[in-house]
């Protein structure tokens, strides 16, 4: 399965539990299927390309021009928390009112919030696409690169997991107060009513956002580079470094070792074998010249009740 597919899988199918939820809470007269598909592919498609569009804009804006690393990593914080929100539940709004008004289905004032949830819905499932794509190959929202994390399966857990229960629901229920404001309109409200029920929406999101940089991403931040840093340390880190070759005496020589040999357990190879040999260290990986007494391997050595060998500090 291609990247973009599994991205696609792991952001839709969550925001498809939460539209079922939030679809069944309309329990007097449901909504056309027809219609909730509409809303929900205008929300993932130009509300979240002109959100995407308008975003980058003010961020370059607000940089000056300076998209580096750096630069970018600073700006993020104030466009999440004081410019997004408010771009993006206006862009909601509109495409709610554009995809419904006029729709003979909206005939009641829960319609308004339904249908702004689905347009929420369909918002976050395009967003958290491009989230795990970038996740997946190690990198987070503006190309910034994650460090708390392996690139790969693990940080695309990590933004299915997170996304999926946090920023999905996010989107799913501002999109709805701003969906409310349309509703209040269709009820003969003014617009100071509809452009207030609006604010919240943005005002909440704003919330979410601020909240979430305190209570989830720095902690997962902090959690991760420990993970890390202590992984790095681990006195069994050279079970998981197998030699290029290895010497087997029921062979009569040196093997090539394309996987572990039998009995493998990391460290030098299984009692009864000749130190390994490593041809990208220097001596061919046997030698004085190398850390660790000569057997290409870093750290001192002890002694298992087999007999075997191991590398790294006793703990």
């Amino acid at each position: 399965m291609s990247v973009f597919l599994l991205a696609l899988a792991g952001a839709v199918i969550p925001c498809l539990l939460w539209l079922w939820f939030f679809y069944s809470r309309d329990k007097y007269d449901p909504e056309p299927i027809g219609l909730i598909v509409r809303l929900f592919l205008i929300g993932a498609l130009p509300v979240a390309f002109i959100a995407g569009v308008v975003n980058t804009i003010v961020l370059v804006v607000i940089t000056g021009g300076d998209l580096s690393s750096s630069a970018t990593s600073l700006a993020f914080p104030l466009l999440a928390i004081a410019v997004a929100p408010f771009t993006e539940e206006g862009l909601k709004y509109l495409g709610t009112n554009l995809g419904s008004r006029r729709h003979p289905a909206f005939n009641e004032p829960l319609d308004g919030i339904i249908y702004g949830t689905t347009v929420g819905l369909g918002f976050a499932a395009a967003e958290t696409t491009d989230y795990l794509i970038g996740a997946y190959m190690g990198v987070g929202p503006l190309g910034l690169p994650i460090d708390f994390c392996a690139a790969g399966l693990e940080c695309f857990t990590y933004t299915v997991f997170l996304r999926g229960l946090g920023s999905a629901l996010l989107h799913a229920t501002a999109g709805g107060i701003a969906g409310y404001a349309m509703s209040r309109r269709k009820e003969g409200a003014g617009l100071s009513t509809a452009i207030g029920w609006l604010a919240v929406a943005a005002g909440v999101h704003a919330l979410w956002n601020a909240l979430s940089f305190l209570v989830i991403v720095i902690p997962l931040v902090v959690y991760g580079r420990l993970v890390k840093r202590t992984l790095a340390r681990s006195p069994f880190l050279a079970r998981v470094l197998v030699p290029s070759r290895y010497y087997d005496p029921t062979h009569g020589g040196w093997t090539k070792a394309p996987s572990p040999p039998p009995g493998w357990r990391g460290g030098p190879p299984p009692p009864g074998s000749g130190p390994p040999v490593r041809p990208d260290l220097p001596g061919g990986g046997v030698g004085p010249d190398l850390p660790g007494g000569g057997v290409g391997l870093p750290g001192p050595h002890r002694t298992d009740q087999q007999g075997g060998h191991h590398d790294g500090q006793q703990y």
